[in-house]
């Protein structure tokens, strides 16, 4: 555990040489990253080579001090410079294709090539149970009632009704609440930035160089930063109206139209078919699951097969990673919400910092796949991927079902034999006994928090 490396080597420089050689790469993403968006080569910069340089003499020390305590924990390190010094060898060859190319070329083909695919796909979401038939309702009954309120109103423009129901009213209520502050917090600000402007340039020329300059931020900004783009083109708005003679008129009827846009998709989101991340939470939770388990199924079988990238296991580690973050942005959300839909919030945080442990776990022993020779070693390796997905398979089930159930037995022999293993094991054995018997302690928690998390969802229900 990471925990374990800080105690014993707080008086060593070699986690500052990890921290160090980290942040640098973490610099170099960030430089392929802008090196993407202009289109320009990218460049490895000698400084992580020099970090991963330092970081090598500084295990090499430690390991020269033959202390026997340093043993296992000197293990983990040559791990995790191992794994460090594979993402160094991807970094330095982002630029050089040839250098990492690999039989495996297979795509994964998710598009519909026939009309009954599509057909399939539509009909699949035609039920109450979809996220995305629930927020069409929401949509059109809001839209609907916003266009009740025009006609009975008998408002002039009051299509902004209809247009900030359209761009406020989302999926969830966290980013409905985000959605509408910004909305908010732009128009009062475009508003209150437009009516000392309207004075300072009376005249059409310097009018018209605001519309541009307006126009342009307002597209700069509108996917980053949605409150500053509603303030330009709201100042786009006034200054439009203006030239018809209107540009104060309209200010009260923007704001007002805005304010009843916003409280129709409040309303909406909160009453209509709501989807709070709470009554679904579970349905994330075993969805994580069961995808760990897919993707540490794909790795077991490779430990016999040898190392491939093939398609199957490609798809199975992006599902896993996929699902974990779905999880952790469930919780968030959930957060976001008001207090008396909030559910289990520290057994809920407690179960992710779990499941990323776990998916931590699973790809350690993902990026050291290797063909174990020795029969002995793969039976155990069997036997624990066998338990360990008996465990995760009853989870799954009881995070769908959202109900109590008893935890599969524990085989604690198995537990002893992860525990131990003989000094001239290879160190491949030893990595992946050892992620197998982390991920093995930490299922008993997992039990208990997911007992804990569905007699709690069933009581606020």
């Amino acid at each position: 555990r990471y925990q374990d490396l800080a105690a014993t080597f707080q008086r060593s420089d070699v986690l500052f040489r990890f921290q160090r050689l980290l942040r640098a790469q973490a610099m170099a993403c960030r430089d392929i990253a802008k090196a993407l968006a202009i289109g320009k080569p990218y460049q490895h910069l000698e400084i992580t080579e020099k970090a991963l340089d330092e970081l090598r003499e500084s295990i090499n020390y430690l390991k020269a001090q033959n202390n026997p305590q340093w043993r296992l924990l000197l293990t983990q390190l040559d791990y995790l410079f191992s794994n460090l010094a594979t993402v160094e060898r991807q970094l330095a060859n982002i630029s050089n294709p040839d250098a990492t190319v690999t039989d495996e070329t297979e795509l994964a083909d998710n598009e519909a090539h026939s009309i009954p695919d599509l057909w399939r796909r539509i009909t699949s979401q035609l039920n109450p149970q979809s996220l995305l038939f629930r927020h069409a309702l929401r949509m059109a009954i809001a839209l609907t009632v916003g266009y009740g309120c025009i006609q009975f109103l008998h408002l002039e423009r009051g299509y902004w009704i209809l247009l900030t129901t359209l761009f406020v009213c989302q999926p969830n209520y966290s980013a409905t609440r985000q959605k509408l502050v910004q909305r908010v917090i732009g128009t009062l600000g475009g508003l209150l930035a437009g009516i000392p402007l309207l004075y300072l340039f009376p005249g059409q020329e310097g009018q018209l160089v605001l519309m541009i300059l307006a126009g342009v931020l307002f597209f700069a900004f509108r996917m980053v930063r949605y409150d500053l783009a509603t303030a330009f083109i709201t100042l786009l708005v006034l200054f439009c109206f203006n030239q018809l003679g209107e540009g104060f008129a309209v200010i009260l009827p923007r704001l007002g139209d805005t304010l009843l846009g916003c409280f129709l998709a409040v309303i909406a989101v909160s009453y209509i078919f709501p989807d709070w991340e709470s009554h679904r939470l579970h349905k994330v939770m075993a969805s994580s699951v069961n995808a760990n388990r897919e993707y540490l199924g794909q790795i077991i079988a490779q430990y016999r097969l040898g190392k491939r990238d093939c398609l199957n296991y490609r798809v199975a580690r992006r599902n896993a990673h996929n699902t974990d973050a779905q999880l952790s942005t469930a919780i968030s959300n959930m957060l976001a919400e008001p207090g008396r839909y909030r559910m289990a919030t520290n057994e809920s945080f407690r179960f992710l910092t779990l499941n990323h442990a776990m998916l931590s776990y699973i790809s350690a022993l993902g990026a050291h796949r290797t063909q174990l020779e020795d029969n002995e070693t793969y039976h155990l390796v069997s036997q624990a991927y066998r338990s360990i997905n008996e465990h995760l398979e009853s989870l799954t089930l009881q995070l769908e079902q959202n109900k109590p159930m008893a935890m599969p037995e524990t085989d604690s022999a198995l537990e002893q034999s992860l525990s131990q293993w003989r000094d001239d094991d290879c160190e491949s054995t030893k990595m992946v006994l050892q992620q197998l018997h982390l991920i093995q302690r930490m299922l008993p928690e997992l039990h208990s928090l997911t007992n804990k998390l569905t007699v709690r969802t069933n009581i606020s229900k």
